[in-house]
């Protein structure tokens, strides 16, 4: 059986190495992508918004016809 512990160690190190190799992104590079991603959320969540109401307003009229 294994020891955990070195199991664990052999674990970290090899993380540790491979985040070494890894290209960290520029402080212009990270706003940039951080604006893209809040400019995206904005324009899914306007049109979620306006489908929800809207679909909600459909559903309120056919529902409204049947009484």
């Amino acid at each position: 059986m294994k020891n955990p512990f070195s199991t664990i160690r052999i674990f970290v190190n090899e993380t540790v190495t491979e985040l070494k190799k890894a290209t960290w992104p520029t402080l212009i590079e990270l706003r940039d992508s951080t604006i893209v991603v809040l400019v995206s959320i904005a324009i899914v969540g306007l049109f979620i918004a306006v489908a929800d109401f809207s679909l909600a307003n459909v559903v309120n009229l056919f529902t409204g016809w049947m009484r």
